[in-house]
């Protein structure tokens, strides 16, 4: 090996060193188990509510429910379910985020399409877990507002922080940066404010997934690395991480978030090896975590952590 290579292997090495060591220095991570999901295609979503799991597949036609416990409760119905188990890329709703919201007095989660797909992409469903009924809200015009300053919109992760909603813009390799979109909460018309860049200590890595810890104001957020040139195509999977931002409502007030703390998750447990995580739910009252992964092939796989 030449001297300019093996330069290059040692900045590698002690770059991800780096990540894990501060990682662990700020909050210990530990790895619980993982779980894969028998016949439930491609989970991108997890959203926490009144313990309970709701899981949702970008090509999935229900909305799959867990227990705590990760034992399976009746689905909910969100899309008309078709001959085949999975939607086809070119017409699936592509849900990547969701979060939850109150709206009279009620607990709803809000699925979100991508937006990497107009028209198809630009909606939003809100699920009332309680009776099933899904409303579909047209969010093209929101869409239209982000699409001003991110031309290549790929909206892959959403949280509740404060009274502002926060989405991941989703990087690719023609689009190197990913940022946080900071927006109104209002439901039926949300007005997009800011971004805020995401700089990260590694390279060809896009946002997955996010949640807020409001008691303790830690934002967690998930990162992938896949080989794609667009927010359509998929792409070879890479490494996932777990990102720790502490005190993250003050930080967030900057228009640049450096993400110091970065755990490489196959380094924790090699069950993290090839897997795609998707998404990230914190369980309320508890240090844990449950993240969620999908490998492009239509199986979800689910990880629990603790810190």
């Amino acid at each position: 090996m030449d001297s300019s290579k093996l330069s290059s292997h040692i900045v590698l090495y002690l770059i991800s060193s780096l990540v894990l060591s501060c990682s662990m220095k700020e909050i210990n991570l530990i790895y619980i188990d993982s779980k894969i999901q028998q016949n439930y295609p491609s989970g991108s979503t997890i959203t926490y509510l009144n313990n309970h799991f709701y899981i949702m597949g970008d090509d999935a036609s229900e909305m799959f429910v867990l227990n705590e416990d990760l034992k399976s409760k009746p689905s909910i119905p969100v899309f008309e379910k078709g001959e085949n188990l999975r939607t086809p890329k070119a017409t699936k709703a592509d849900i990547e985020s969701s979060y939850t919201a109150q709206i009279d007095g009620k607990e709803l989660i809000v699925l979100l399409g991508s937006g990497s797909l107009t028209p198809h992409r630009d909606t939003a469903y809100v699920v009332n877990p309680e009776d099933s009924k899904v409303v579909r809200i047209d969010y093209s015009t929101f869409y239209n507002q982000l699409r001003k300053t991110f031309p290549l919109l790929n909206i892959e992760a959403a949280t509740i922080i404060g009274d502002e909603l926060a989405l991941g813009i989703r990087a690719n390799t023609s689009f190197p940066d990913n940022y946080i979109a900071l927006a109104s909460s209002n439901l039926q018309l949300p007005v997009f404010k800011r971004k805020i860049l995401l700089e990260l200590p590694v390279e060809n890595t896009g946002i997955s997934g996010m949640d807020y810890d409001e008691k303790n104001d830690i934002l967690f957020v998930t990162f992938s690395s896949e080989a794609t040139a667009n927010n359509y195509e998929d792409g070879q999977v890479g490494e996932s991480y777990l990102a720790i931002v502490l005190a993250a409502q003050g930080q967030l007030k900057s228009d640049v978030l450096k993400i110091k703390c970065l755990y490489k998750l196959s380094d924790l447990s090699i069950d993290f090896s090839y897997q795609k995580i998707e998404s990230v739910s914190l369980v309320k009252g508890k240090r844990e975590l449950l993240l969620v992964a999908d490998d492009d092939l239509g199986e979800t796989k689910l990880f629990r952590m603790k810190f």
